[in-house]
Parts: structure tokens; C-alpha cells; sequence
């Protein structure tokens, strides 16, 4: 949630979540939000949480574009904002800018970030 607020989110049984994250909201201008978020197991004993995450990325080349119109202040300033997340506007530093580029900006702050360099 907004300000670091946890929410529990019951997903009905016939259902699906899906969780789209920043390259969305690049490509969005901001009108897709990404939102941080957390897995935590049951906690009833003797019950599982089974996932199946599917990570689908673009080639390294590929450009993070905004759509047309829209500008890097609506895209970044629409993040919900986590102390946990490094600020979007810290790796996405400009339109255009390669997906891998933007994932080794990303890998490299949330090592930084690990080693308590915040």
C-alpha cells in the first residue's frame, strides 16, 4: 500500500492475481502503477502457499518508452513509493533507455541498498 502500509489481499479461489511492475508503468505513463509488494506463507499450520511466478522480460535492447504525450515527472511521481524499493527515478533515468540498462541500474542499487548504503 501507499507509505509502506501492508494489505492483505484475499484473492478469490477462481481467480488469478497478476503483479505488473515498473517497465508497465513506463510504458503506461504512469497510468498502470506498480505496486511494491511482499509473499508471505500461511499461517495456519499444516497449510501452503504455492506460487508460480512468470517472469516475462524484454531483450536488453529493448527501449523503456513513454507513450507519447506523457511526461518522466507522471511516470515516476505516480509510484506508490516503498522504503523497501529504490525510487523509480533512480533507474529510469531517461526515455528510452534500454530495458537491460535499467535492470542493471536496478540490480546494482537493491545490492547497494542490501548492504545498508540506502
Amino acid at each position: 500500500g501507499r507509505n509502506d502500509e501492508v494489505i492483505q489481499v484475499n484473492i478469490p479461489s477462481d481467480c488469478m492475481a497478476v503483479q505488473l511492475g515498473e517497465c508497465v508503468q513506463i510504458m503506461t505513463g504512469g497510468a498502470v502503477v506498480a505496486t511494491p509488494h511482499c509473499v508471505r506463507g500461511a499461517a495456519v499450520k499444516g497449510v501452503s502457499r504455492i506460487s508460480l511466478p512468470c517472469f516475462i522480460d524484454t531483450p536488453p535492447v529493448f527501449p523503456l518508452t513513454m507513450p507519447p504525450g506523457f511526461t518522466r515527472e507522471q511516470v515516476v511521481f505516480s509510484s506508490l513509493g516503498s522504503s523497501r524499493v529504490p525510487p523509480l527515478e533512480t533507474r529510469w533515468t531517461e526515455d528510452g533507455q534500454t530495458f537491460g540498462d535499467f535492470l542493471g541500474k536496478t540490480f546494482a542499487m537493491y545490492y547497494e541498498w542490501s548492504q545498508g548504503d540506502k
